[in-house]
This record gives C-alpha cells, structure tokens and sequence, in this order.
C-alpha cells in the first residue's frame, strides 16, 4: 500500500470554490514543510492533527492522508 498526504485550504469569501489544492508529500509532512506553505505557527499543531475550520476565521488548512492499493 502506498499513502500520500494533501495539503489544502479552504477561505470564507463570497466567490470562493471549496478546497484549493497546495501541496502533497509522501509521509506526515514535518513543521518546516508546512510553514513553507505559509501554514500560521499558530496552526501547526491542529493542522498536523487533520486541520479544519476552528472558529470564524476567513482561512484555514486540512490534512489528509490518501491510501492507494
């Protein structure tokens, strides 16, 4: 089985169109990876967890794992 990680965003705008595709990475991307992608400090943690929309903010980040057979 292979796996890959993928890393996108999502925005609370009027013209936005669901998740936007940043990044994929073969094993659990590290804090440096994700900063790279401009992902806040502040979110590190709960982006590495899988991510998701906390509270009102106008952007935020998933990460999610895709298994192939």
């Amino acid at each position: 089985m292979k796996s890959v990680w993928i890393l996108t965003c999502e925005y609370n705008d009027y013209d936005q169109y669901g998740e936007y595709f940043l990044d994929v990475f073969d094993s659990l991307p590290s804090t440096d990876e994700l900063l790279i992608n401009d992902i806040p400090t502040t979110q590190l943690k709960h982006v590495l967890a899988g991510g998701g929309r906390k509270d009102g903010e106008d952007q935020w980040w998933y990460l999610r794992e895709r298994i192939f057979e």
